[in-house]
């Protein structure tokens, strides 16, 4: 029973912390981050839109590279 009182005290110092809010900022960007992959790759709007990226990057680097064996 002595780890609760341990863990209660770590949480509360941990809450008292700015590192609190800074970690919880992290967490909302990554969370966003998540849903708007999470979104683009289900969505047929966002399929293409990958699909288009994917393209123009594929087409750049076939531009810039003139090495044999290169393929997207």
């Amino acid at each position: 029973m002595q780890w609760i009182a341990y863990f209660r005290a770590a949480m509360a110092r941990f809450f008292v912390d700015e590192r609190a809010q800074d970690t919880f900022e992290y967490v909302l960007i990554i969370g966003a981050v998540v849903v708007a992959v999470i979104l683009a790759v289900t969505t047929p709007i966002g399929n293409n839109l990958i699909k288009g990226i994917v393209g123009g990057v594929c087409t750049a680097v076939k531009g810039i590279s003139n090495m044999g064996g290169v393929t997207c």
